[in-house]
């Protein structure tokens, strides 16, 4: 059974891995005449969603999209978003954890 939140959280994840593999490249291509960086953009459209009037579309329907930047990327720039993808990869995977050992309970009513 997939819950809201089980699959808000799964897109999330889908996200933050394809936004691994993006700057993966990016920092690969740095020197690659003409390579234009690639973004991955997931949170931007959660936060329209959730801000936009209630009932005209659900948060569980948004997606990550992947887009190409103008410019080439910037080492730093890949390295810092880089590092703030791997703290969200954190939190989306405890809170997975949690979703599940919530579930795990449910059917269980054990918490070992």
């Amino acid at each position: 059974m997939e819950t809201p939140k089980l699959k808000l959280l799964s897109r999330a994840m889908q996200a933050y891995t394809w936004r691994m593999q993006a700057l993966s490249a990016n920092i690969a291509n740095l020197d690659t005449p003409d390579y234009q960086r690639v973004s991955v953009t997931f949170e931007e459209t959660l936060q329209e969603v959730r801000h936009a009037v209630p009932g005209s579309r659900d948060v569980t329907d948004v997606k990550p999209k992947m887009r190409v930047e103008e410019g080439p990327p910037v080492l730093e720039n890949e390295l810092m978003e880089l590092a703030d993808t791997q703290m969200r990869t954190q939190f989306a995977t405890r809170a997975l954890k949690e979703h599940f050992s919530m579930l795990r309970i449910s059917i269980t009513g054990r918490t070992g």
